[in-house]
């Protein structure tokens, strides 16, 4: 038995207890106008559903290492919010220990970059060493875009989950496209 077994069973349980017509794509005409969408690291430890207490339908969730802003995750924000015909609150939230540190690591980043064919600066620029800091950074960068428009996204936020507390800080107050992000 594989351990993803044990996740099928766990799906089979979600399965017989949730309203399954909540994971249909919903009608835009039935959305409400706003809604939250979390970016986050892919790191286990760090599950939005979890920390936030979210539920199936609750908010949008992109997940990828550090959960840093790139060119892709700007796209997926600027489709999901045509898609879905809502504005958008953006929340950006690194955590403390994260793995994606390691990319600071010349040794590492190396091996990495070799094995992916990556650039290496590219990597370095996705360490989350500082989490306040990166957050920042990555507030900024979507408010910044072009694609982050007041149609699209109504403001963006920046936090940070300290795994020491479990506790979830805000570092960027949500401002909207076209606005100075505030500390």
């Amino acid at each position: 038995m594989t351990e993803f077994h044990d996740l099928l069973e766990r799906n089979r349980e979600f399965a017989s207890t949730t309203d399954l017509r909540l994971l249909e794509m919903p009608d835009p005409a039935r959305m409400p106008e706003r809604m939250p969408l979390v970016l986050t690291c892919v790191d286990p430890r760090v599950e939005p559903a979890g920390f936030l207490g979210l539920r199936t339908g609750d908010a949008g969730v992109l997940r990828n290492v550090g959960g840093r802003v790139d060119d892709r995750i700007v796209e997926d924000i600027a489709y999901l919010a045509m898609r879905l015909g809502v504005r958008l609150d953006v929340a950006v939230i690194h955590h403390t220990q994260c793995g994606s540190g390691l990319l600071a690591d010349h040794r590492f980043r190396g091996a990495f970059a070799e094995r992916t064919g990556a650039d290496e600066e590219v990597l370095a620029a996705r360490a989350v060493t500082e989490p306040s800091r990166t957050v920042r950074h990555d507030v900024r960068r979507l408010l910044a875009s072009p694609l982050i428009t007041g149609d699209a996204v109504a403001t963006v936020s920046g936090h940070v989950l300290k795994l020491e507390t479990g506790l979830v800080e805000t570092i960027i107050a949500a401002a909207a496209p076209g606005e100075p992000a505030s500390d």
